[in-house]
């Protein structure tokens, strides 16, 4: 007989708030795997200037994470530690020089971070609107379920560009 996959909600969390934090170490879990073995060269290669990096796209998965979590669901802004994880869109080189270490210690630390923040909420915070920190009064909101769907989303996208760039490396 087969094995069996299943997502398991974690201990600790409301049950709907578990199952989506579940679902978030799935994808996180899948891509630490398409990402292990990667020298730095390979991370910081890049087909072409104007595609991100697997570097770049590691720490931006981190960023886009600590902006919807520690922005604005907690209210604490992210400063310009992060700006390289968004090298592209603002002008910058892009991210070279480290080891995957560097990038999977800032993926799991902005985990540790989402799971802190999400074991203080119950499953009725899922319907809650969040608006965007800078974003004026008038602007769009969005529900915390939609951010967590967002959160997995986002990370599964980048996952698949994590290995086409990998089928396309030539060192």
């Amino acid at each position: 007989m087969g094995r069996t996959v299943s997502l398991v909600a974690p201990s600790g969390f409301t049950p709907a708030i578990g199952a989506r934090l579940a679902e978030l170490d799935d994808v996180r879990r899948e891509t630490h795997r398409y990402a292990a073995g990667l020298s730095p060269a390979q991370l910081a290669w890049t087909p072409h200037p104007k595609v991100e990096s697997i570097a770049t796209q590691l720490l931006h998965i981190a960023a886009v994470e600590r902006s919807w979590i520690g922005e604005d669901l907690e209210r604490r802004p992210m400063g310009e530690a992060w700006a390289p994880a968004f090298a592209l869109r603002t002008g910058q080189p892009q991210i070279d020089g480290h080891d995957l270490a560097y990038f999977v210690e800032r993926l799991d630390a902005m985990r540790e971070e989402t799971r802190r923040a999400l074991a203080t909420l119950s499953d009725a915070d899922l319907t809650r609107e969040i608006q965007c920190l800078d974003a004026p009064p008038e602007s769009e909101r969005f529900t915390l379920d939609w951010i967590l769907h967002h959160l997995i989303e986002h990370e599964a996208h980048h996952r698949g560009q994590i290995a086409l760039l990998k089928r396309l490396l030539p060192i």
